[in-house]
């Protein structure tokens, strides 16, 4: 029997059960303010730091509503590093592996240093519901055919102002003109700076902002 605070949200058993079994015992403020509005499908920017608990925050919503007799990519996740959407796609195994066995939620992580024609074979065979990547290595499988986007309904953009500083905002917005407008869209930064305001209004209507301040990341958190 769970007895961990999540489950005030409107989560399914499957949800929590991956959070008893990653330990977790209450939702941190990241995660108190984003995963009601996330589990109800709305769109929101997220402005938080590091080791603030947001990985799981939109993780956690996303897989609630997977559907997993569907072949179609259901939610993509994008990070500006390879280190980063590594970090990330290992908690995503994390909690598939958590679900169960009768759980058949595959994921894939897309990122550029691997072989392309052997990613694209692989892709084609078996779409992965979940897809964790840089911007740059997804829209190159979306524009191969490998890929196709149009059927997912989640998509997140982790640390939008590195995204922004490094250049990856176009090939982000090249990914989201071949996806559902309505897709719900999850954005977050450390800061919101005023380069990013015309992404942020071509593709969200009216958002949720929540801000977490003076947030100190814990040590345990900081382990990445």
């Amino acid at each position: 029997m769970s007895t961990h605070k999540f489950e005030e949200f409107a989560i399914t058993p499957v949800i929590s059960q991956i959070i008893g079994e990653l330990g977790f015992h209450e939702p941190t403020p990241i995660q108190r303010e984003v995963m009601p509005a996330a589990l109800r499908g709305e769109s929101l920017i997220g402005q938080s730091h590091t080791g603030s608990g947001k990985t799981h925050a939109y993780l956690l919503s996303l897989l609630n509503k997977i559907d997993e007799n569907s072949s179609n990519v259901q939610f993509v996740i994008t990070a500006p590093t390879r280190e980063l959407a590594i970090q990330i796609h290992e908690e995503v195994k994390k909690a598939i592996q958590f679900g169960g066995k009768d759980k058949v939620w595959r994921s894939k992580l897309l990122i550029g240093g691997t072989d392309k024609q052997k990613m694209v074979d692989k892709l084609s065979s078996l779409p992965p519901h979940i897809i964790v990547g840089t911007p740059g290595r997804i829209l190159d499988m979306v524009k191969e055919g490998a890929i196709d986007l149009h059927q997912a309904n989640g998509f997140v953009l982790d640390e939008a102002d590195l995204m922004l500083d490094l250049g990856f905002i176009e090939d982000v917005d090249q990914i989201l003109i071949r996806m559902d407008p309505d897709v719900q869209m999850l954005v977050f930064s450390a800061t919101i700076p005023e380069r990013l305001q015309p992404f942020l209004k071509k593709y969200l209507t009216n958002p949720s902002l929540i801000q977490i301040e003076d947030e100190k990341p814990s040590p345990e958190s900081m382990e990445h």
